[in-house]
């Protein structure tokens, strides 16, 4: 009697198991399969569109890179120019009986003017980015270009103009260019 109740007792748990892994099955194949199939394709769309905006970015980098040349060309070419116009310029006026005395201060005044006006057009100034008391503007300014990709020398980097609250200073830098004679 003992025994028959104790096998009673197995057959009905084993029919519950049955029933509760038939239960598990169906929901996972009603459920869970469809979600991870959808999540397999979801990745992988992602991945394919992550790679075609890698791409494209590889692409524009190295479109900028050709127009970032080709603006050094032209401001070599023209600070060629505008020195040979600005010597010419001056050689007329020394024919015209100019003391030997003025002649090598009005060619470094002229060189110096042009080169001034160059050398202002490698400044690049931020705005809004919030300033901090006795911040480092330098490190500031080189975590700015790494989060933009960029890696260039800069000099001469400071906040401009006064401190007054409630108002963000723009940060001011320079450019260093190397390769071009006339700008080192």
């Amino acid at each position: 009697n003992g025994i028959e109740k104790q096998c009673r007792n197995n057959v009905r748990n084993a029919k519950h198991t049955r029933n509760y892994q038939g239960k598990v099955s169906r929901v996972l194949n009603e459920g869970a399969i469809p979600l991870l199939h959808e999540a397999a394709v979801k990745a992988e769309e992602l991945q394919k569109e992550k790679i075609k905006d890698q791409r494209n970015t590889i692409k524009l980098q190295g479109e900028l890179i050709v127009k970032k040349d080709d603006e050094m060309r032209a401001v070599k070419e023209s600070m060629k120019s505008t020195i040979k116009e600005e010597i010419k310029s001056y050689s007329s006026v020394v024919t015209k009986s100019c003391t030997d005395a003025l002649a090598p201060k009005k060619i470094h005044a002229a060189i110096k003017t042009v080169a001034e006006k160059e050398d202002r057009r490698w400044n690049v100034i931020i705005y809004g980015e919030p300033e901090v008391p006795e911040e480092n503007i330098s490190s500031k300014l080189e975590e700015l270009l790494r989060e933009v990709g960029e890696k260039p020398i800069v000099s001469d980097c400071c906040r401009v103009g006064y401190r007054k609250p409630d108002c963000i200073r723009p940060i001011k830098f320079h450019f260093i260019v190397f390769g071009c004679p006339l700008l080192s």
